[in-house]
């Protein structure tokens, strides 16, 4: 089961402002690895005050498509006996 990831956004009370993403894929575990440093600005308070935010999630890959074995026409057809 996976987890939502939620970004942050900007709202009325405050700003949010990403300053530095990098994203590493990681082929064993079929995940990217993501970093991302972000200043959220307080516009609620009359200072307006800034803090930095550095936050680290994982992003899971897509399964890729299984291949169905398809059996082949002949493998389907019926062997028909007669008694004569």
């Amino acid at each position: 089961m996976t987890k939502p990831i939620r970004e942050l956004k900007s709202t009325p009370f405050k700003e949010v402002i990403e300053l530095e993403r990098i994203v590493t894929p990681d082929e064993e575990k079929r995940v990217d690895h993501v970093f991302v440093k972000r200043k959220k600005i307080c516009s609620f308070n009359p200072e307006g005050f800034a803090t930095e935010e550095i936050a680290r999630f994982d992003i899971e890959w897509p399964e890729e498509p299984k291949e169905e074995l398809k059996e082949s026409n002949e493998q389907k057809q019926d062997v028909k006996i007669s008694n004569n």
